[in-house]
């Protein structure tokens, strides 16, 4: 994930070649000690991706579910070819396309 104060630009053309993309996303809640308290995996394929956000129509347990992800396109890379197993849902995501990764923390 970016950790800089500043985000990066907004690509336009990185963004649209994401659409019809399938991507895992990993959400990390993390306390004021930085130790997870909570975990959240969704996946999907990328509907749209504009300055609006990223949205992901869900598939697996969340199947009909959409999520708007914030328009951060540096927390996206390549995933590498395999099977991914969710430990929250215990569901295998065969050879996604792209992953995101997230640290949530309160404030």
């Amino acid at each position: 994930m970016n950790t800089q104060s500043t985000p990066l630009p907004f690509d336009e053309k990185v963004a649209a070649s994401y659409e019809g993309k399938y991507l895992l996303v990993g959400l990390s809640y993390l306390d004021d000690n930085d130790k997870e308290i909570r975990r959240c995996e969704l996946h999907g394929v990328i509907q749209s991706a504009t300055r609006e956000g990223i949205l992901i129509a869900l598939k697996g347990v969340h199947e009909g579910e959409k999520w708007n992800m914030p328009p951060l396109l540096g927390v996206i890379r390549a995933a590498k070819p395999g099977v991914y197993t969710l430990t929250t849902t215990n569901e295998k995501v065969v050879d996604p396309d792209l992953l995101a990764m997230w640290d949530i923390k309160k404030s």
